[in-house]
């Protein structure tokens, strides 16, 4: 019951955000040009400052295991590089392969991880947090990759690489870390009062934009887009990353991280990603809601299963 109950209440507030911002879309309130323009504030603006936010505000050094570091940080790699290849045998148009290899990729982790791994070990979340400054840049710079390298110019490898660090989420990732390292910290009137409120917005207005634009026939329309994207997500990527993490001595909180980091939902911020950067905004809202409200299930089952392993 602590299980369902942990899941339940980290995956449940989008769920309330989403079915908000769908209201809000039926009675007209937020529709077409609206919505664009709410997700152009949400990934401009108070997305990168929540990751500025999370990264600068995490100790990198009091829990820091190197064995889980590089993992995480070689296996975030390795299954982007595993899912360009298989986007690219299969010849997706360009505006849904980078869809469909962000929204297996990328995860909500930083939004979840605590809350879940809080719940088994309150008084000690391992690598947990640490992990934000590690995945958060990865998964953002690999996104903006997916997506720049089938925007249709042939681009040198200075440009595309100007691309990428410019992109807000990359750069937010890295003046997090620059904030993080040199210890410098803002005026607690700025941080507190400021910058943390409006960086809690991002998630709220992130789901309640994609509820606005969330259609329930889109859903036939991308069946075996959604299947594919929802089965990699949260069942294949965990029981690949979960099964090597286990059997290379991982365990406890830090194999709690691991399963969110590869079997938690799609990211919030993927929605408004793809919308920005010209994939198809559709289908990227339909794989972050429908993998939010799967989650739940199958979150459960794989805190349960490693439990009963006596994994954690």
């Amino acid at each position: 019951m602590h299980v369902i109950t942990a899941s339940f209440s980290a995956v449940f507030p989008l769920l309330c955000f989403m079915l908000t911002g769908w209201i809000l879309g039926r009675a007209g309130i937020l529709t077409g040009k609206a919505a664009d323009s709410v997700n152009n504030m949400v990934f401009r603006v108070f997305l990168p400052l929540s990751i500025i936010e999370n990264i600068a505000s995490t100790d990198l050094g009091g829990q820091f295991e190197l064995k889980c570091a590089l993992y995480v940080a070689l296996s975030c790699i390795a299954t982007y590089v595993t899912l360009e290849a298989i986007e690219r045998r299969r010849d997706d148009p360009p505006s849904v392969a980078p869809v469909m290899v962000q929204g297996i990729h990328k995860a909500n982790y930083s939004l979840l991880v605590i809350p879940i791994v809080s719940s088994f070990f309150p008084e000690d979340l391992g690598m947990s947090v640490v992990l934000i400054a590690i995945i958060t840049p990865i998964v953002n710079i690999c996104s903006t990759l997916a997506f720049v390298s089938r925007s249709g110019r042939k681009l040198s490898a200075g440009e595309l690489a100007v691309k990428i660090i410019l992109n807000p989420m990359v750069l937010s990732s890295f003046i997090g870390i620059l904030l993080n390292v040199t210890g410098i910290s803002l005026p607690e009137l700025v941080a507190d009062r400021v910058m943390a409120k409006m960086a809690s917005m991002a998630t709220p207005l992130a789901m309640i934009s994609l509820g606005a634009s969330f259609e329930l026939k889109a859903v036939g329309e991308y069946r075996k887009e959604l299947f594919r994207a929802i089965s990699g997500k949260l069942v294949f990527m965990p029981l690949a990353l979960v099964s090597i993490a286990a059997l290379i001595g991982i365990r406890g909180a830090d194999l709690i991280a691991v399963l969110v980091y590869s079997g938690a939902p799609t990211a919030v911020n993927s929605y408004s990603t793809a919308v920005s950067m010209g994939g198809d905004g559709v289908l990227a809202g339909q794989i972050v809601a429908l993998s939010s409200a799967v989650s739940i299930a199958t979150l459960f089952c794989w805190l349960c299963a490693l439990g009963a392993l006596g994994l954690i």
